[in-house]
């Protein structure tokens, strides 16, 4: 009789590194049936490494996840029609847009969310790890400090994570190396807050940063640094100045634990940085030695806006670059013909080959004149040609965007 320790290959026949080759080229959709073959199999596809092959082979998949309303159906419309127009709060979902194999499609249902995820809450991707923080209960629509988290490598569907501090909603949030760091938004009493706190998915626990200094409320958060080192705070506003956009940022250092507060970075006093502002792909870093409050080449990151002309004059639409010596933003690609307002984009991750991408979606007249969002992928090929790809957008995900992040699998 043999014993249970006897090892098994993964492909019966095949050597393993024969049989991992073929593994890693069976697409992610795929997987959870892959895992439920055998014990050996559902490991292997549940460790990192696996998706470290992929990455190595050219054979890894590029996921947009998408915090997004779902349109109303046709039934919905009509009903609120019936009760003389009165609109109830739109049911968020969360979209998963394959921008490697064209596909849609939709996170599946689960009873954490009885009436659909939290509204405008923040979603960022680290370590195959996806996080939803904070916005509003779609209930009470009340701010909230709770956190989901779907692990897209080892499955299992979502699951709680540990809460925030604090409760806020409209705030700066980025992935900085393995972490996740928020900061500022407001609270249940639309008071704008100057705190900030950074989650570690590993340990599942929350760690209180420094206090910024001033309150941002509807800020924007990204990092830079190619050690995963600075977390920025761009514009926002405090409690007294609802509204108005403050032209500063804030740069956290987390090797030194200080803010530096940066002057003069969003000349747009009415138009929000929120969901359109964005770290551009592909920086090259450079390792300097800094001191608290001085800025250098390596925390200033190459800074990207994609400006649909609302707030700020609207005389030129573009993707436009952060400028540091000349302290202004310039036209670096023209916005594809169609896009109106409320554009949201992410840096496509990828395997760190060309060509870099960018995600967009935003909103467009539809053909009977109501407003639905389409997708398109900008393209920087080689000289730093830009060039913007239309994406067909199904109708079913077609619907407002707050909040975008992307990963590699």
């Amino acid at each position: 009789m043999k014993e249970h320790s006897e090892y098994r290959s993964l492909i019966p026949g095949l050597p393993d590194e024969i049989a991992l080759d073929c593994l890693i080229r069976v697409p992610y959709r795929s997987h959870s049936g892959l895992k439920s073959v055998c014990r050996r199999w559902k490991r292997l596809l549940s460790d990192r490494s696996f998706y470290a092959h992929r990455r190595i082979a050219a054979k890894g998949e590029d996921l947009i996840c998408l915090v997004q309303a779902v349109p109303a159906s046709p039934a919905r419309t009509q009903s609120e029609e019936k009760q003389g127009g009165t609109k109830t709060p739109p049911v968020y979902a969360l979209t998963v847009y394959n921008a490697t194999n064209d596909t849609w499609e939709r996170l599946p249902e689960t009873p954490l969310f009885p009436a659909g995820i939290p509204m405008f809450c923040q979603c960022v991707a680290v370590a195959g790890k996806l996080v939803l923080i904070g916005g509003w209960d779609p209930k009470t629509l009340d701010s909230i400090a709770d956190v989901y988290v779907y692990d897209f490598v080892k499955g299992g569907g979502w699951r709680r994570g540990a809460s925030m501090s604090t409760a806020r909603s409209f705030f700066a949030c980025a992935a900085v190396g393995p972490f996740v760091f928020v900061a500022g938004g407001h609270d249940n009493q639309k008071n704008a807050l100057r705190s900030a706190e950074v989650y570690d998915p590993e340990r599942d626990a929350w760690r209180a940063l420094p206090e910024m200094g001033e309150e941002r409320d509807e800020c924007e958060g990204f990092s830079s640094g190619g050690d995963g080192r600075f977390f920025w705070v761009l514009s926002g506003y405090g409690t007294e100045s609802q509204g108005r956009f403050d032209s500063s940022a804030e740069l956290y250092d987390a090797s030194r634990g200080c803010w530096t507060r940066v002057e003069g970075v969003w000349p747009y006093p009415n138009a929000s940085p929120r969901s359109s502002t964005m770290w551009a792909p592909h920086q090259k870093e450079k390792k300097e030695k800094r001191r608290c409050g001085e800025m250098t080449e390596a925390s200033s990151p190459r800074l990207w806006y994609t400006d649909a002309g609302g707030g700020n004059g609207g005389n030129q639409r573009g993707v436009r670059e952060y400028d540091w010596k000349e302290r202004a933003w310039r036209v670096v690609a023209p916005l594809p013909e169609g896009i109106g307002s409320s554009p949201c984009v992410t840096v496509v991750e990828g395997a760190g080959a060309p060509p870099d991408r960018v995600f967009m979606i935003g909103s467009s007249n539809g053909e009977e004149g109501g407003v639905k969002y389409v997708a398109c992928v900008l393209e920087i090929l080689n000289g730093n040609k830009k060039k913007w790809v239309q994406l067909e957008t199904p109708l079913e995900f077609s619907g407002y965007v707050f909040s975008a992040c992307s990963l590699h699998l």
